[in-house]
């Protein structure tokens, strides 16, 4: 076919040889063209081919482009095609293509434009200059307007740019100097927050509260009894507290794998009780099948009475776990004050929420370290009894019915210990059912417990008052030496190493289940009668309940109600997630400023990478009849933009994206267990991220843009990396939902390199397409991105070049509005799959 269009080509122009005062010579099978006048040529001895239109020469040829219909007027030899000079040319001297000589030839291979090589030869329009049609003038390119490589007329500048005479490219420098004002202000927010977030706020006085005649006689301090009243006026009923009764409690994981087995008992309402035992005795998931964290395999839990799920009261019930899970940017005020906020009744005003929230923090003892932060365990600022207090506020602002705590005394000091423990018997007697794990406690902590309930091998060894365990214990004929403490001495016995407190040598084999083995039938006989003093003479007293007493219809309505009115409604948590986010942003300003200064150092690199170009990142062949003018054309710089650009915006942002939730899950376990909405802590710190990302990809697009100067506008770039950055943060929150906090970043930078190779550039889209694998690529948000930088570079210049050409050579296409729709999707699909991985993965951690 190429033979056929040639040998027609060449006929036409035999046909035409005495219009053009030329003659024809014999080639082998050619009909080659000589001149018989002087070539014209700058090459000696080269002879010049005319341009002709060949579709209005030879009606039998079809056009091979789309501009070529629009120069078919009679007169189409003194055509000059958009964006050429053509001086000389004119229906007598037509225009012509002279073979370049060697220099022009190493320009043109070098993707460079050399002048014209021959008189009647056009010339595409210089930069910085534009050819208006019909291309017999050059115009310099005004001041405020630019002029790349082939302008048919000059470009209007944006506003604030730099676009001297002659200017080939512009330089936009509002955005950069919007950048700096807003880095202005930003380093002084981050100076004043520095010198004055640390001041103390000014305490608003405590409303007295009228006395009245409580329920009991109450000798805490003024503050406890404020904290009561804001209790009572919280659950709205005389009964404060939840009682739990427990038949033949049993968890089995696996067949063969029993760690809980028969346990009974009962814990009345306002009770204080302390679970103890040694290591694997069940303590823990005794626990967590008792709050319904974990479901139990056998037996029955009743909460005041009734078989009911205990999911239901979840708003009621507060945990506190081993770990002090408390956000360190915040203060301990903070900390408090988001948990009163999230879970306090929603009728209840904000100034009220806050006066309770102080009243507790007094009741605590923290009221002088109020406004400092917490800190983390690496660079503490608060002490640990002191976190451990805080830990027990974000339970306790809740004003709940039951608090249950997994050892509040490990990791602290003796001092420390006791004042927890003093704490937590304050707080039973405001009537909250109180149930911790104690872990060998000193003397003084051990005698402030009231009531004890000790595991051994997952069986039950004693349920009832403190002060009566060693009655019990001297009954089974052991010994508590009065120079020991009394805690030591039941764990030693519990575990199996109480020998030496006894002289009965039977105690030697199989302690343990001996000692269950004694409790059964004691527990036996208490089941019998109840009423009956079995201790009368080992000074041990027997529960007085086995069962808790059942609450009645009224109690069960007022705890109906007090459940369905608790908690702040879905947009307000939402709110209360994003300002506690946002809150943490700005105690993190050096990381901030470090995620800022990295993605405007990536643009930077890439921007420098393509400066040398000019403005200029796509070279192809010319349109029709002008193809023969053109020089090596460039398919890839604009391509490779979008390929850098994506690997810089992953690298900038991947690790950021990753720690907006990888830092989190222990708060976000813990909160979730709470009752707080889940979704609204995911919406709000996805919202948080916005503001962090916008700058970063402000910074990242202005470095970019004032050193690559692209042919896209401010507006284009920065959309379409805002865009990019979307997509990173997007991906990053996946990864970081099921991998570990140490191993997040390192997955999602490479997970962003990935996605980031799959743009389309190498291997090029064009040979993917012959694999059958473009779906792959497509489900990329880096295709899009470098598709967007293709179109925004190369379609204004449809008017020049053959795009079909450069299309089918890359495998892109030329969109003009779905681009930027699509990488909103790709990243709005990765937030929905993060989402869903927050809420299934580790699910029930979140109970």
């Amino acid at each position: 076919m190429k033979d056929d269009f040639a040998n027609a080509a060449v006929a036409g122009i035999v046909n035409n040889l005495n219009e053009f005062n030329m003659s024809s010579l014999a080639w082998g099978n050619a009909t080659l063209i000589v001149p018989t006048n002087t070539t014209g040529c700058l090459r000696p001895g080269a002879m010049p081919i005319p341009i002709y239109n060949f579709n209005c020469t030879l009606g039998q040829m079809r056009s091979v482009s789309a501009f070529e219909e629009n120069y078919c007027a009679p007169n189409n030899t003194n055509v000059c095609l958009p964006g050429f000079y053509c001086p000389n040319s004119n229906a007598t001297n037509p225009a012509q293509y002279c073979p370049p000589t060697e220099e022009c030839l190493l320009i043109r291979s070098s993707k460079g434009t050399c002048g014209p090589q021959g008189t009647f030869e056009p010339k595409v329009c210089s930069p910085g200059f534009y050819c208006p049609s019909p291309g017999k003038t050059i115009i310099e390119c005004p001041k405020g307007f630019y002029c790349p490589q082939g302008s048919v007329q000059p470009i209007r500048c944006a506003p604030v740019s730099l676009c001297p005479t002659r200017s080939r490219r512009q330089v936009v420098m509002l955005p950069v100097y919007v950048t700096v004002a807003l880095d202005i202000m930003l380093i002084f927010i981050a100076v004043w927050f520095y010198f004055f977030s640390k001041r103390k706020i000014h305490k608003k006085p405590q409303k007295k509260v009228k006395k009245e005649t409580l329920p009991y006689e109450l000798t805490e301090t003024p503050e406890i009894q404020r904290l009561m009243q804001s209790f009572r006026e919280c659950i709205g009923a005389d009964n404060v507290g939840l009682s739990f009764t427990f038949e033949g409690l049993s968890f089995e994981p696996v067949p063969g794998k029993q760690i809980l087995s028969g346990i009974s008992g009962a814990m009345q309402s306002g009770s204080f009780w302390a679970v103890m035992g040694g290591s694997g005795a069940g303590k823990s998931t005794f626990l967590n099948v008792l709050m319904g964290k974990t479901k139990h395999t056998g037996g029955s839990v009743l909460v005041n009475g009734h078989h009911e799920k205990m999911k239901k009261y979840k708003k009621l019930i507060g945990y506190v776990p081993q770990d002090d899970i408390v956000l360190p940017e915040l203060t301990v005020r903070e900390n408090i004050l988001h948990s009163a906020r999230i879970r306090l009744p929603r009728n209840w005003t904000d100034a009220r929420k806050q006066e309770h929230v102080d009243t507790l923090i007094a009741c605590l003892g923290l009221s002088h370290v109020a406004d400092s932060l917490v800190g983390d365990p690496r660079k503490p600022v608060i002490s640990g009894g002191q976190r451990k207090r805080v830990s027990i506020g974000l339970e306790l602002a809740a004003a709940p019915m039951a608090l249950f705590l997994d050892e509040p005394t490990s990791g602290l000091d003796a001092t420390s210990a006791a004042s927890v423990m003093g704490l937590l018997r304050s707080i039973s007697s405001l009537g909250v059912t109180t149930i911790a794990i104690i872990h060998q406690p000193r003397q003084e902590v051990f005698e402030s417990i009231d009531n004890l309930l000790l595991l051994g091998n997952g069986r039950e060894l004693y349920a009832g008052p403190t002060k009566d365990v060693s009655g019990y214990f001297n009954k089974l004929s052991f010994t508590f030496p009065q120079n020991r403490n009394p805690a030591d001495v039941v764990m030693d016995i519990m575990t199996g190493n109480g020998q030496q407190y006894t002289k009965d040598l039977s105690w030697r084999e199989n302690s343990v289940q001996s000692l269950i083995d004694k409790w059964q039938t004691t527990a036996a006989k208490q089941e019998v009668d109840s009423e009956k003093d079995m201790g009368d003479k080992s000074g041990f007293q027997a529960r007085t309940e086995v069962h808790a007493v059942p609450s009645s219809a009224t109690q069960q309505e007022a705890i109906r109600r007090s459940i369905k009115k608790r908690g702040a409604s879905y947009p307000l948590q939402v709110w209360f997630c994003f300002q506690r986010a946002m809150l943490q942003q700005l105690r993190n300003i050096n990381s901030f400023f470090f995620e800022v200064g990295v993605g405007a150092l990536a643009g930077a690199v890439i921007g420098m990478s393509a400066f040398s170009a000019h403005g200029q990142l796509f070279r192809g062949i010319y349109q029709f009849p002008f193809t023969a003018l053109s020089s090596a054309v460039d398919y890839q710089s604009a391509i490779q933009i979008g390929l850098l650009g994506g690997l810089a915006i992953g690298l900038a942002a991947s690790a950021a994206g990753v720690k907006v939730f990888g830092d989190e899950k222990l708060t976000y376990w813990r909160e979730a267990a709470a009752g707080h909405n889940r979704y609204a802590y995911y919406i709000g710190k996805v919202l948080s991220t916005l503001v962090r990302m916008t700058l970063s990809c402000l910074h990242f697009s202005v470095c970019l843009g004032v050193l690559a100067t692209p042919m896209m506008s401010f507006g284009s770039i920065f959309a379409a990396n805002l865009l990019y950055f979307y997509c990173i943060y997007g991906f990053s929150s996946c990864i970081s939902m099921v991998t570990k906090r140490e191993d997040g970043p390192l997955l999602a930078v490479m997970g962003s390199l990935i996605i980031g190779i799959l743009g389309g550039v190498a291997p090029p889209l064009s040979k993917v397409k012959l694999w059958h694998m473009e779906w792959l690529w497509r489900m990329s948000p880096g295709t899009w991105f470098t598709e967007i930088w293709f179109t925004k570079n190369v379609a204004p210049l449809k008017y020049l070049y053959i795009l079909d050409l450069a299309s089918a050579a890359t495998g892109f296409k030329f969109h003009q509005s779905t681009l930027d729709i699509i990488l909103f999707l790709i990243g709005t699909i990765y937030r929905l799959i993060a989402c869903a991985l927050l809420v299934l993965v580790k699910r029930h951690k979140q109970r």
